[in-house]
């Protein structure tokens, strides 16, 4: 397998836009201004269901490059998962020092489009001494924070979905 094969970012921004679409149509749909009959609603459901399948390809992704290696696998095979991680920029190296991280996640190219800077530092805050712990490595934080970010999105869209719903089924009673 070549590292060409994985387009991780490609999948994470694809699953950020669809989700922070659906979101913000939820939000445009149960505005008081929208009527129940809206496209709004379709569309947004639309586009959650896409970005949560986006999401699982993510998801899968991670797992094959940075989840624990299969019981019976080569020592070639580790090589090429490290390498490819490292050369998609999805581990962040060695780097320890909070600061550090900060500005390199800042100066990423990939997680800015999907935080202002007020928000990926709190979810570095929120996941940096996490990920430190147990048998998680802190070069995987990167990966772990663009996870958690498309994970809220997901929820944050089902909920609004469950309230669009009800939105929907008032008006056909």
């Amino acid at each position: 397998m070549k590292s060409m094969d994985f387009n991780f970012e490609v999948k994470v921004k694809s699953a950020y836009e669809a989700l922070a679409q659906s979101v913000s149509l939820f939000k445009t749909y149960l505005d008081d201004k929208t009527a129940a009959s809206s496209p709004d609603y379709y569309r947004a459901k639309s586009l959650l269901k896409e970005g949560k399948l986006f999401f699982e390809e993510v998801l899968k992704e991670a797992r094959k490059l940075l989840g624990p290696l299969p019981p019976y696998s080569t020592p070639e095979y580790a090589k090429w998962r490290e390498e490819t991680a490292r050369d998609i920029t999805l581990v962040l190296g060695d780097k320890v020092d909070y600061e550090e991280i900060k500005k390199m996640l800042l100066s990423d190219t990939c997680l800015p489009r999907l935080f202002s800077a007020e928000e990926l530092e709190a979810y570095l805050k929120k996941y940096f001494e996490h990920q430190g712990k147990g048998k998680r490595k802190m070069e995987n934080l990167k990966c772990r924070i663009a996870i958690a970010r498309l994970d809220d999105l997901v929820h944050e869209g089902e909920e609004l979905l469950q309230k669009a719903q009800k939105k929907l089924q008032s008006t056909l009673v």
